[in-house]
């Protein structure tokens, strides 16, 4: 027993040691910015994911594996012209350097823009070139990765004709000044020196292009320096993480904290529907502690803008039934759901927030067995019985929470292929009676998405021979539209 006893004391005077050597780390700090590269020389697992992520890859600098357009002689018509007419834009490339040349308007000359950043890869790739104000200036032809071909974006995003005119014109407002405007979701603690209120001159810093990891985890030069060639302050931490669950010093661990905060980081960019007022406050946010102290959390200010049926602003239209539409609504159909305001469910729930294309475990982000028991895990009274619920083959279209719960009725335009995407509301019921009242142009339900060949009363009919007359109610607006309506009925 005397041996025992001894054995316990041990670790115990060891861990006593370590905590009487540590440097002291006050939960509230205030630190600067040091860039991810330093991040891997620990978390090397977590940084190589990143690596290979959209995140990091958003913004990058022109070369041979980063531009997917076509350089070698492109060229753009308008849609009105034919291949043999004189284009309106060329691209092409000479040495190492990348251009995309503009026709001048009313002239059959080309003025030329040599291209100093490139946005994108999944989906379209936008081009900006440096003028001489500083200002990174966004060029109006695009490249769409489905298509493989140029096109006119904001043109097709807005509907509205296309002429030469029209394209300088689109190089005029001040959002087209990418580094004043759309860069702090481009990039890492993004800095404006001086700039023009006609955002033609502009001095800005950034620590580094892309999301990084200081966008999420906030400023780490002061944890670097707390943990490098620091064992004592290292042990003593990986000690507090794993015995008292608390985070590592001087860093934001989203999993350690409240939800509303966690999300804040993702809503910032994510979270496109709100207030004007708001959008400083959302442009300037970085995760960690204000003035007095206090986290900086933009939960608060998830759903406080309405959701104004029928609305039309692109990106962030609202179904005429009241559901979010537009793909700056995404973020939006989450905060707006039970899922978010009753459970502690987060973005990375689902998404590995490190790789935020990849699923946080096998088949979570498609209709699959394996999402099927993720949900089951808190839906356990239907777990006995999933065919009883959904009426549908397991393991066949109609069989997984996915294609009833998470519909896809979020418009995606950014690639130049419009198409859906799955809402994020995750408790959507479809509604085939206000769909018959309104038009599924106004009001799609998840039975005529996937039996597009029926039509509504055909859904009613099958709804009221399972007995499922409580989803038909008579209303002008969907039930599951915010998180005010929000219900399940019966």
């Amino acid at each position: 027993m005397k041996w025992l006893g001894l054995l316990l004391l041990i670790p115990l005077l060891l861990m006593a040691a370590i905590y009487g050597l540590r440097e002291p780390a006050p939960e509230v700090y205030h630190a600067d910015f040091t860039g991810s590269e330093v991040c891997g020389d620990c978390h090397w697992i977590n940084y190589a994911a990143w690596e290979i992520s959209p995140h990091h890859n958003i913004a990058r600098l022109p070369a041979q594996n980063t531009m997917l357009g076509n350089f070698d002689q492109g060229s753009y018509h308008l849609p009105q012209q034919s291949a043999d007419d004189l284009p309106v834009a060329r691209m092409y490339r000479r040495g190492d350097d990348f251009f995309m040349a503009l026709r001048d308007p009313g002239q059959t000359s080309f003025t030329e823009f040599r291209i100093a950043k490139v946005l994108g890869f999944q989906y379209r790739q936008t081009y900006l070139t440096q003028e001489h104000g500083g200002v990174l200036r966004r060029l109006p032809i695009q490249w769409s990765i489905p298509r493989q071909a140029y096109f006119a974006y904001w043109n097709e995003q807005e509907q509205s004709p296309q002429s030469v005119t029209d394209l300088w014109a689109q190089m005029e407002p001040l959002n087209s000044a990418w580094n004043l405007y759309c860069a702090r979701c481009h990039t890492t603690n993004l800095q404006e020196i001086s700039k023009d209120r006609a955002h033609t001159v502009a001095e800005v810093e950034w620590t580094e292009l892309g999301v990084g990891c200081e966008v999420c985890h906030g400023p780490g030069k002061q944890h670097v320096e707390y943990m490098q060639d620091q064992p004592i302050n290292r042990l003593a931490s990986w000690l507090d993480q794993r015995l008292f669950d608390k985070t590592a010093p001087y860093i934001i661990n989203a999993g350690k904290q409240q939800q509303g905060f966690a999300l804040s980081v993702c809503a910032r960019c994510h979270g496109a529907d709100i207030f004007r007022s708001r959008q400083s406050l959302y442009r300037n946010y970085q995760p960690g502690y204000d003035e007095h102290g206090n986290l900086n959390d933009l939960s608060p200010y998830f759903t406080e803008a309405p959701l104004q049926p029928g609305r039309t602003t692109p990106t962030i239209e609202v179904w005429p039934d009241g559901r979010p539409k537009g793909l700056g609504t995404l973020f939006r159909s989450f905060a707006d759901s039970s899922h978010y305001q009753q459970t502690d469910m987060r973005c990375y729930t689902c998404h590995d927030p490190h790789n935020n294309k990849k699923p946080a475990s096998t088949g979570l982000l498609r209709p699959t067995e394996q999402s099927n028991a993720f949900c089951l895990g808190c839906h356990q009274d239907l777990a006995e019985d999933v065919k009883a619920h959904t009426r549908h083959e397991s393991g066949q279209p109609g069989g997984f929470c996915y294609d009833c719960h998470m519909p896809k009725n979020i418009l995606n335009q950014v690639s130049g292929v419009n198409h859906f995407v799955r809402s994020h509301n995750m408790g959507s019921i479809p509604n085939p009676l206000l769909s018959q009242k309104m038009g599924t142009e106004h009001s799609p339900n998840a039975c005529q998405d996937c039996h597009q060949d029926q039509d509504s009363q055909w859904a009613i009919d099958h709804l009221r021979d399972w007995g499922l007359d409580g989803h038909l109610i008579d209303t002008d607006l969907h039930l599951q539209r915010d998180a005010h309506s929000d219900t399940i009925h019966q």
